[in-house]
């Protein structure tokens, strides 16, 4: 089981993350009259701000799963700690996939059940980044490493975004 915990964490990051891609391409392709209707009110002027954090905080999630499959080295966690951290990553990325279909879903028919799923949905990604962020602040053997002070800087923007401006800030505008 050790010496596959790269090859899970990679298939749990490729298979999710395309399912996440996918969400945004099939809600972008199919639904193109919802682009506005998916910022709820947030402010015009304020778009290029988020999408500027989102692109950072993609930046910070590659950047501190770089330093979980390289220096971290899943080998050396014990078996309760690599499946905290891949059950994290399985939360952040099954549940981000939903947001597109159920913003959607609640856009199209107005049922509640969607928004609420929504909404949901992008307080466990927020809980589960602040959760995998609190983890990487905990290792203390690499503190004096340049890729872990990247690696929680990282996780401190995917955090901001994900359970602030996603789950929050989104969440307030989009009811």
């Amino acid at each position: 089981m050790t010496k596959n915990r790269n090859l899970y964490f990679l298939l749990v990051n490729l298979i999710l993350g395309f399912a996440v891609i996918l969400s945004y391409i099939w809600g972008l392709v199919y639904y193109p009259e919802y682009g506005t209707a998916l910022w709820g009110d947030i402010e015009t002027s304020y778009i290029p701000y988020i999408i500027f954090s989102m692109l950072l905080a993609a930046l910070g999630y590659f950047v501190f799963s770089l330093y979980f499959i390289n220096y971290k080295k899943f080998q050396t966690l014990n078996t309760s700690e690599y499946i905290y951290i891949l059950s994290l990553y399985i939360v952040i990325l099954f549940f981000s996939a939903l947001w597109m279909p159920l913003s959607i879903g609640f856009i199209d028919t107005n049922n509640n059940l969607f928004l609420i799923l929504d909404l949901i949905s992008l307080y466990l990604v927020g809980i589960s980044s602040l959760l995998l962020t609190i983890f990487l602040i905990q290792d203390k053997a690499m503190r004096k490493k340049l890729i872990w002070k990247l690696s929680v800087l990282g996780g401190f923007q995917f955090t901001f975004h994900t359970l602030l401006i996603d789950a929050i800030y989104w969440g307030v505008n989009f009811i």
